[in-house]
Order: structure tokens, then C-alpha cells, then sequence
């Protein structure tokens, strides 16, 4: 069975899942190369389908995370018409406003016309359209990756808003969610972050990071921010906040978004410090998610619980959860952003129609676009570069981190997801401490408390981290045992932690292989991995963006494929 999931909006993505097994996933914004794109993600569907290796036609299903069909759905892919009046049908009683922009013969002034060199995407007649609202489709990316068999969970959805709602409490059982509670945007606690984003001078959206990296450096101030987010008791939302209606400014295909609180927040930024305003945000975030989670944990009665949606890209938090020692299993979805929820959708569908099926645990998120040898070596001919092909290129990346290189690392599939996994991303050595500055300074081009993340062996982590869980996909954080911290300080955050990416080789052999390397030659099996991209711009997708990358910043060598390519300070 092969589904399509299409998420169009915010953080625009496309995802293929063939017999309940993702094979293929992409933001648009990879091959856009404008962050967190919304337009209707035809270069990711059309991935997709090249990486499934069928055509629009053979899709047995479209999965939207939606309540609604978006009208732009019958212009980008062509519905037979018996199929597409069946699902105005269904849609009118949800969305009658929308029907008349629905309609195939009126396209209306904001919808687009595509032109003749643009064909719509063909389907069969018998391609059914799947409709699974939007904090739903985070479920089940959540509840159909942890693996867990028929064992009970609690499953949490918490986002800024979506399909109106920002909170979602849900019960996995037997490989069905059912939803205990709900709550709509005034028991936000993604949009009270994003404010506090916002008010810091930062994009609600996506610089969310930034703040929860800057608060270790301040001090909490209990009481000062009361007023402007949303309390829970027990689980249940006993004061909501009015957030009022957000401004929103799309700049060249992205959203920028603005909330009156923001500006009565930035006046806090002013008087507390930024840094102070940082660990009082965080600690807020905090207090109120475990006023939620913790009472459902002890409603339900399970110790296995599952999670997703963009507030739980806080690491810090989910470290705080797993500290509690109250789970056997804490598995938050490794792209748990609006970009997660096509993957989410599209295995909702099939869990759906095929209840019976026990879904796997997802061990890898490599799921974009790979390139040959012989293609990157095309391209690096046509732009007349001098490389080097290399026969142990694993030995010999560990060797410039041993001499203290930045080196861009570009290899297999690209990650899906915000993080880099050992595939498209900068390292360096972690031995050194100011190595976290080089390249926030040279290379990523941003603020200078921003932290670094460790890839380290799988087999290794025990040694580094203090009680730390399996976790290959950079989602938590955890302490850094004090012993360790003075080997690795170039990863080890102001607060002492690191947020690991665990290695398995038989996940990643290359890269599994050049950390071995490394750790043979430093006693160290553990390098410091960043996105291969610089602040601002999307992790680079494409052989050409990695050259791009490496000439426009900082980085001393570039290893792309089994090529190397050394910037003329270094070459012999």
C-alpha cells in the first residue's frame, strides 16, 4: 500500500510510506532553500515519488493533516472528477465557506493557475483522500514509530496551535489512539514560548532554540511572567490566557508571525535581562508541561509514554521528564515539527485501514535525496575545483579533526527532520573548548552562547552521560558525568549537559566508522556535530549547496562522498 503525505502551510513538507514503512520524507524547504517554506511542496512530493520509485498514479492514498481539504489539493493534483464532488461532499458540512473556492471550474483570485509546464500531479480513480487533523497526525508520527507493541502509552501532542488546537492528551492502546483531552489555543504553551521568542527579537517559529540555549546562563525569576501563558493543575488547564488574533508577514514563501504579548514581553527582556528572561521562559515551559503530563501519567497508569509537536524540540525539558524516573519508555518523534505531520498523516492512514498491524520502531531518519560518486564527481568538475578522491575516507576526516579542522562532512541520504544525524553536517573536535566559538564565529555565522551536540559511539554513552536512555536522534539532552566534562568541553553546555546522537553502525557505518577512528587516535570516541548550513538558511540538500557552503564560510575542508576538497591555506 503506498500513501503520500502532503503537509501544505508552515514547515511544508512530503512524506511515502509503503506497507506502514516510511521510505521516503522531505521538507520543501530543503530544495526551496528558503527556511521553513510554505508553498504546496512539489519538489518534495516529486522526491518522493523518485525515491519510491512509482508515479502519482500508483498512489493508493493522499494523507492530509488537516480537518479541511485545502482547495490547492485539486489544483496540484489531478482528482478524477467522480472522486473529487464525493470528497466536496464529505467537506461541506466542515468547511462550507471553502466549497465555492473548492469548486474545479473556479479557481478564484488566490488560488493558483498552474501553467502548461506545471502538469498536475495524475491519480488513479481508486486513490482515496485521507483526512487526519492536524494534532492527530502528530500522534500517531509519534504512537506508530515508538515500537511498542500492544503495551499501553500515553500519548502527548503540544504545539503553538493547530487545527485549533495546542494540547492533546491521548490514550495507544491495542494500536489506537483515543483522545482523552484537548485544548485550544488558550492553553498554549508553544505560543507562549514563541512570544518570549519573539520579544527576545527572535522568529516565533523557528528560533525557539535560541532562548531555551540562552536561559542556563540567567537566573529564574518565579512570578515575574505571571500573567502571560496559561496554567494547569492536575492536568487539566485551570487558567487559559488570551492570546488575541497573531499578525502574520509572509516574506518570500515563509511566515513571520506576531503576538501582541511579545510586545509587553520585550519590556521584561529589558528589565530582568535577556538571560534572566531566558531561564524564567524556560522554567515557566516547564512547570506547566509537567502540571500536564505528570497527572495523566498517574491517571493512566503506564510508564511508556510518546510525544510530538514542536514544543517537545525542548530538550531541556525532556531531560527534566526522563530525570523523573517514572518511564520505561519516553520516545519523542524525531521530527516532531509541522514537517513531521505529512509522515504523521500518511501513517495514520495506514494504521487505519490495516488496524491489526504492529508498527515497528523507527531506527533512522535518513530518509532524503542521496547522490552518487560518479554524480558528485560530475559536479565538481563542471565548477573546475581541485579534490582528491580518498581510499579510507573515514580515517582521513578523523585525522583533520585531530588537527583541529572544520570539516564539512556530506554523505548518503539527507536526515529528515531539524537535525543533522552524521550525514549533513560540520564537525570538528570536541577536545577543545573554544572550538564551540570557531565555529559559531567563522562558519555558522551566530550568536555565541549557542551550544554544540555530541555524535558519540552508541557503545560509549554510558561512559560520558549520567543516566542516560537510548537516543540516536539528538531529542534530549542529559547530564555530562563531571569527569567528562573537562574531554569534551566543546559539547558540554553552560548548564553541564550534552545532547547526544548515539551511533549504531549498523545504522551508519561510515560515520560510525570515523568517530572509531577519531576515538582511536584521541581516546575520545565522541565528535562535535553541527547542521551543515549556516544561521538562517536550511541544512544543505544538494552537492552544489555544499560547495557553496564551504567556499562562503569558514570550514577548512570538505568531504563529499569519498572526495576531498581542501581550502588552499591547507593544501599540501
Amino acid at each position: 500500500m503506498k500513501i503520500l503525505g502532503v503537509r501544505f502551510g508552515h514547515d511544508a513538507a512530503a512524506a511515502l510510506v509503503i506497507d506502514g514503512k516510511i521510505v521516503a520524507d522531505a521538507a520543501e524547504e530543503r530544495f526551496t532553500r528558503i527556511k521553513n517554506d510554505t508553498s504546496f511542496p512539489i519538489h518534495s512530493i516529486e522526491y518522493c515519488l523518485r525515491a519510491g520509485g512509482i508515479d502519482s498514479e500508483e498512489l493508493d492514498c493522499i494523507a492530509l493533516p488537516s480537518k479541511i481539504i485545502q482547495p490547492e489539493v485539486f489544483i496540484f493534483f489531478h482528482v478524477p472528477e467522480n472522486n473529487k464532488y464525493t470528497y466536496l461532499k464529505k467537506e461541506q458540512s466542515k468547511a462550507r465557506h471553502f466549497l465555492k473556492r473548492l469548486l474545479p471550474y473556479d479557481n478564484g483570485p488566490s488560488l493558483p493557475v498552474l501553467p502548461l509546464y506545471q502538469k498536475p500531479f495524475k491519480l488513479s480513480d481508486s486513490c482515496i483522500i485521507h483526512l487526519c487533523e492536524h494534532h492527530l497526525a502528530h500522534a500517531a508520527s509519534a504512537a506508530f514509530t515508538a515500537g511498542l507493541g500492544n503495551q499501553k502509552a500515553l500519548v502527548v501532542t503540544m504545539d503553538g496551535r493547530g487545527d485549533g488546537t495546542s494540547v492533546a492528551i491521548w490514550r495507544l492502546e491495542k494500536n489506537r489512539l483515543t483522545l482523552l483531552k484537548q485544548y485550544g489555543g488558550q492553553g498554549s504553551l508553544g505560543w507562549f514560548y514563541a512570544n518570549a521568542t519573539e520579544a527576545m527579537g527572535w522568529r516565533h517559529g523557528s528560533d525557539e532554540w535560541k532562548l531555551m540555549g540562552l536561559a542556563p546562563y540567567g537566573k529564574e525569576s518565579p512570578g515575574a511572567l505571571k500573567g502571560f501563558y496559561p496554567e494547569y493543575e492536575n492536568g487539566y488547564l485551570i487558567l487559559p490566557h488570551d492570546y488575541g488574533e497573531f499578525g502574520r508577514w509572509n516574506d518570500h514563501g515563509a511566515n513571520h508571525y506576531h503576538g501582541k504579548d511579545s510586545e509587553t514581553l520585550s519590556m521584561f527582556v529589558d528589565n530582568l535581562g535577556a538571560e534572566n528572561f531566558a531561564a524564567e521562559v524556560q522554567r515557566v515551559a516547564e512547570e506547566q508541561a509537567f502540571n500536564i503530563i505528570l497527572p495523566w501519567l498517574a491517571k493512566e497508569k503506564v510508564v511508556h509514554l510518546c510525544c510530538a509537536g514542536g514544543f517537545f524540540l525542548n530538550v531541556k525539558f525532556n531531560q527534566k521528564l526522563w530525570y523523573k524516573k517514572l518511564l520505561e519508555t519516553q520516545w519523542i518523534y524525531p521530527n516532531p515539527g509541522d514537517s513531521g505531520i505529512a509522515a504523521g498523516a500518511a501513517l495514520h492512514a495506514y494504521y487505519t485501514i490495516n488496524p491489526n498491524v504492529l508498527p515497528h520502531r523507527l531506527d533512522t531518519m535518513y530518509f532524503g535525496p542521496e547522490y552518487t560518486d560518479d554524480y558528485i564527481m560530475n559536479v565538481l568538475n563542471e565548477r573546475g575545483l581541485r579534490y582528491r578522491k580518498s581510499m579510507d575516507v573515514a580515517k582521513e576526516t578523523a585525522r583533520y579533526l585531530t588537527e583541529n579542522y572544520v570539516v564539512g562532512w556530506f554523505q548518503g541520504r539527507m536526515e529528515s527532520g531539524p537535525r543533522a544525524l552524521g550525514n549533513r553536517s560540520i564537525l570538528m573536535s570536541p577536545l577543545k573548548a573554544e572550538n564551540k566559538d570557531i565555529i559559531n564565529a567563522k562558519v555558522k555565522y551566530r550568536e555565541a552562547f549557542r551550544p554544540f551536540c555530541p555524535s558519540m559511539l552508541y557503545e560509549y554513552a554510558s561512559d560520558y552521560l549520567v543516566d542516560s536512555r537510548e537516543e540516536q536522534f539528538m531529542v534530549t539532552s542529559f547530564a555530562v558525568k563531571e569527569d567528562m566534562k573537562g574531554r569534551i568541553p566543546a559539547v558540554v553546555h553552560k548548564d553541564g549537559t550534552a545532547r547526544p546522537q548515539m551511533v549504531k553502525r549498523e545504522l551508519n557505518k561510515l560515520y560510525y566508522d570515523l568517530i572509531m577512528e577519531f576515538g582511536k587516535m584521541t581516546g575520545e570516541y565522541a565528535i562535535l556535530n553541527t547542521s551543515f548550513n549556516v544561521k538562517g538558511e536550511p541544512i544543505v540538500c544538494h552537492p552544489r549547496e555544499a560547495i557553496r557552503c564551504f567556499f562562503d564560510t569558514g570550514l577548512d575542508v570538505l568531504v563529499i562522498g569519498n572526495f576531498i576538497i581542501e581550502k588552499p591555506a591547507l593544501e599540501k
